[in-house]
Order: structure tokens, then sequence, then C-alpha cells
């Protein structure tokens, strides 16, 4: 039996930005093919929960993805 070892690791953490959130990214994937820094989504927060539950689901996905 073999055994794997993943690293995985932002730029820099997410955090407040002013009225914003920074939300860094480690790489990825965009319509050109692969970007340092691609761009998810942008937008307005207009309600808080329905955003928190979005945000909860992709770590539980992340969370499940890196085991």
């Amino acid at each position: 039996m073999t055994s794997a070892t993943r690293a995985y690791a932002h730029a820099a953490p997410s955090s407040p930005a002013g009225d914003r959130l920074g939300s860094a990214a480690s790489g990825g994937r965009a319509l050109s093919g692969p970007a340092v820094a691609p761009r998810f989504l942008g937008g307005v927060v207009t309600q808080a929960a329905p955003s928190a539950a979005a945000l909860l689901g992709v770590a539980r996905a992340a969370a499940e993805v890196s085991r």
C-alpha cells in the first residue's frame, strides 16, 4: 500500500477588506486556461444567511476533496 501527502496553500488568507471580502485563491482554471488568481464571482451580498450557507457548503466540499 502506498501513502500520498497533499499540500495546499493559499497565497494569502481570505479576510475583510473595507466593505469587501478579500477571498484568496491558490490558482485554478479560467475560461482562457490556467490562472494564478482566477476570478470566480463578483457582486454584492444583500442577505448574509444565504451567503454564509453557500460559503459553508464550499468549505465542506473542499474538505471532502482534500481527504
